[in-house]
């Protein structure tokens, strides 16, 4: 294989592997709704906040 044909080869492999990631690109909204990172009971109510100071001395 020369290596004009190996760089039209690699040339095709990349220009393939581009359009892949294009076609699936995940900027585009899909059909259905985004996914929530955090659902069911886990979100409802939740438990009331609490100050907790930094560990660790400093200070004078």
């Amino acid at each position: 294989m020369t290596a004009t044909n190996a760089n039209d080869d690699l040339k095709a492999r990349m220009k393939a592997a581009l359009e892949q990631k294009q076609a699936n690109d995940r900027g585009v909204p899909k059909d259905r709704p985004a996914k929530e990172k955090a659902h069911g009971p886990e979100v409802v109510g939740g438990a009331p906040k609490m100050h907790r100071r930094k560990a660790g001395g400093g200070g004078s």
